[in-house]
């Protein structure tokens, strides 16, 4: 495909809203496009070309020495998942310029329509980013009707929380090259190059809200048949450890963000677990300041079942 492309404006996904009342949504929404972009090269062939991650974003370079690795494995002893801690703070660089384009872009993407963006300033890598609108719906039927026999979403989760909202990413298929890109740019000078992208009805991630009093939680659903393993990073600040889930095994990680003035102004948490029959990782994630390991680990022992 040659030819640029821009779109209608589409709705914000989220919008952040103050404690007590926490919407953790477009949060999710930033870890999935961070790992995705880093899960992106284990992508096995398909049909017309790479099947892709969904919601990827170009994440900011860091500089970090490594000091732990902990990884969960399939029943073949395969690698699925790995978070390496650090020691170190990282290195962040300027990424205004580039986040402002992005964010342009996203915002003209239709409903339903997934879009490859190449931006010139601030990326000395020239890093492809993919961009797509989701399915969100308030409606359990409806997301349970996209993911189908893949996973069954419980109409309350232990604890009380009963179902919010869901968004459904789905596959995209990646069809030309990234040098068509790079090629556009040179020629004609633009400094943001778009291209619509195929969107497939398989889904890739799916995230579910749950609710109780003030508290919100959610299940992120990775769709793993095409992905080998997916591998993040946490800082010499965050707390990993290897849990259990029932007698399956799990990673439970705290990370601390930080703003611009260095104190932490938010803690995520997440344990996390796969499901072998189904080829799905399966992330129990909040950010709501007074839930606990204990409170996601008893939420996840009843989806490991």
């Amino acid at each position: 495909m040659k030819r640029s492309e821009s779109f209608d404006d589409v709705k914000q996904l989220i919008t952040d809203t103050p404690v007590p009342r926490i919407d953790i949504k477009d949060q999710v929404l930033d870890r999935l496009r961070e790992r995705q972009n880093k899960k992106e090269e284990f992508r096995v062939k398909k049909r017309m070309g790479l099947i892709i991650a969904a919601c990827v974003v170009f994440s900011v370079t860091s500089a970090y020495a490594a000091v732990k690795v902990y990884e969960l494995k399939n029943e073949q002893g395969e690698v699925v998942s790995k978070i390496t801690q650090t020691t170190e703070d990282p290195v962040v660089g300027d990424h205004k310029t580039y986040s402002e384009l992005l964010e342009e872009v996203r915002a003209s993407i239709k409903p339903g329509k997934a879009a490859a963006v190449y931006i010139v300033p601030d990326n000395p890598n020239k890093i492809v980013s993919f961009l797509q609108t989701p399915l969100i719906s308030t409606d359990q039927a409806v997301i349970q009707g996209e993911v189908g026999d893949k996973f069954t979403f419980p109409a309350e989760l232990a604890g009380g929380y009963a179902f919010k909202e869901g968004t459904v990413l789905h596959e995209i298929i990646r069809d030309y090259k990234k040098e068509d890109f790079y090629k556009e740019a040179e020629e004609t000078k633009k400094e943001v190059i778009v291209k619509e992208l195929k969107v497939q009805p398989n889904i890739d991630n799916v995230i579910a809200t749950y609710t109780h009093d003030k508290r919100e939680v959610s299940l992120i659903i990775k769709n793993f048949e095409n992905v080998k393993y997916a591998s993040t990073e946490a800082g010499p600040d965050d707390t990993v450890e290897k849990v259990k889930v029932g007698a399956q095994e799990a990673l439970y990680t705290l990370n601390k963000i930080k703003g611009a003035d260095g104190n932490v102004e938010k803690i995520h948490q997440t344990v996390e677990f796969y499901k072998e029959d189904k080829k799905l990782m399966i992330n129990v994630f909040t950010t709501s300041p007074d839930m606990t390991k204990k409170d996601l680990l008893a939420i996840a022992e009843k989806l490991v079942k």
